[in-house]
């Protein structure tokens, strides 16, 4: 006689409630992998249209501004030799590039003071100054600004601030991300003369320490960086020229420079 195996109504329900949890983690999965793809999707649109551009960022600039110290008691200073073979290049992203506009200021707080003033006329795409560090053996990529006020126009010095109330230091608004820095050199720290000042003022224009509105450029803050040259018996201009076109061409949003066999100096 063939016998036939009867499970309890316990039994039952346990393998229902079984397969049941079975299909409510192969949904949950199902749902995890589709947004896990439409996240990729997003990412790889976003990429290829390109930054997302900030609310209330100022119309595409042409210009990128360069400055240069003229010769202070008599030396002829390397960054002013640099801004003007700089002057009229093209830099930035294809499609989008802006020509290098060199400025030459007076070693004093009148040249400190140029930049900050002419960004509240005339938009500047970034602002790369150039400055004389007779200590630096390469270039020197400057990341902060200090508020002091440069030293006096007759050379004594002046610890007081370059803007009463305004923070201690700013940072850099360059992509530091995507400088990939290879024979030059790093800093925090850009002196307490004219060089400091003019960095400082730029930046508190920029970001809006000195009384006015943030400046917001095409892809957030408008880029403001401080690059030391060194002097001409250490490194004469033309050796370095091409490096710092290039990395001008970074800061306007050109495309980043990499080498992985060099090693980043830091000051």
């Amino acid at each position: 006689m063939e016998q036939h195996a009867y499970e309890s109504t316990d039994a039952l329900d346990r393998r229902r409630r079984a397969r049941h949890e079975r299909s409510e983690e192969h949904t949950a999965l199902y749902a995890f992998v589709a947004c896990a793809l439409l996240l990729v999707i997003l990412v790889v649109v976003a990429v290829r249209v390109g930054d997302v551009v900030p609310e209330g960022a100022a119309a595409p600039s042409s210009e990128v501004l360069v400055t240069g110290f003229v010769e202070f008691d008599g030396v002829e200073n390397p960054s002013k030799v640099a801004a003007r073979a700089l002057n009229g290049s093209l830099v930035g992203p294809r499609g989008a590039a802006a020509r290098i506009f060199a400025e030459l200021l007076p070693v004093s707080t009148i040249g400190a003071s140029w930049a900050a003033a002419a960004l509240a006329t005339r938009p500047f795409k970034a602002v790369v100054h150039l400055g004389l560090e007779e200590s630096s053996r390469d270039l020197r990529v400057e990341i902060a600004g200090h508020n002091v006020l440069g030293a006096g126009d007759d050379g004594s010095c002046a610890t007081t601030p370059a803007i009463p109330g305004a923070p201690c230091v700013l940072a850099t608004t360059a992509p530091l991300g995507r400088l990939v820095l290879v024979d030059e050199e790093w800093s925090t720290d850009a002196g307490v003369f004219f060089c400091n000042e003019a960095y400082y003022r730029t930046l508190a224009r920029v970001r809006g320490h000195d009384g006015g509105a943030p400046l917001l450029g095409e892809r957030g803050l408008v880029p403001v960086v401080f690059v030391h040259l060194p002097a001409e018996t250490t490194m004469a201009v033309d050796t370095y020229l091409e490096r710092l076109r290039r990395l001008v061409d970074v800061v306007a949003g050109g495309s980043a420079r990499v080498d992985a066999g060099r090693r980043l100096r830091g000051r």
